[in-house]
């Protein structure tokens, strides 16, 4: 864009009020000359859009990568399953994120998914957990996992012995049998 006020005006002018948001939120400097943003703010203050507004929603598109560390506060066979308390979670103004959960994608077969949170949300996220926990007769039968050597649906479960205490809030580790090929494992 070059020339005059007139000009750049007309330019801007011929732009959707989302492109011209845009350019006022992200006020990117390199881009655009200093003169833009009050010609654009302008525009949109005509078309019934406040300039402030738009501003105060701050720069679009602005990732935020997280360097704090996670922890992994459940593990589940599907990842339906962990998309479930991932939200769950995010109700409760945790961020919460699914793991592990292409895997099973890629090999066929469910591996599992684990969700994981901030180490600093740790406590709250398991005291989430504890209020929205599920009794065991209202998940769903156990004739939905999968034995990962075979792929066979019949499978038993039992409840496995620590060999030390679990860690407080820790999810129980179960013991599958597969009844067709004998395969056993832990989770």
């Amino acid at each position: 864009m070059s020339g005059d006020d007139p000009t750049i005006r007309r330019e801007l002018e011929a732009l959707a009020t989302e492109e011209l948001a845009s350019i006022l939120r992200n006020r990117d400097e390199q881009e655009w000359r200093p003169e833009v943003f009050d010609i654009v703010a302008s525009i949109l203050q005509a078309r019934g859009v406040t300039p402030a507004g738009v501003t105060a929603l701050g720069p679009e598109g602005v990732d935020v990568p997280e360097d704090q560390p996670v922890v992994t506060v459940g593990r589940f066979f599907s990842p339906h399953e962990a998309h479930a308390v991932r939200m769950a979670l995010e109700e409760a103004n945790l961020c919460a994120w699914v793991s592990d959960e292409s895997g099973g994608a890629m090999f066929g077969i469910g591996i599992g998914a684990r969700v994981q949170v901030r180490a600093e949300d740790e406590a709250a996220a398991r005291a989430v957990l504890e209020a929205a926990a599920i009794p065991e007769s209202e998940g769903p039968p156990l004739a939905e996992r999968l034995c990962p050597r075979c792929g066979v649906r019949e499978v038993r479960q039992g409840s496995v012995e620590p060999a030390a205490p679990p860690e407080p809030g820790a999810p129980p580790v179960f013991h599958y049998e597969c009844d067709s090929c004998g395969h056993s494992w832990s989770d």
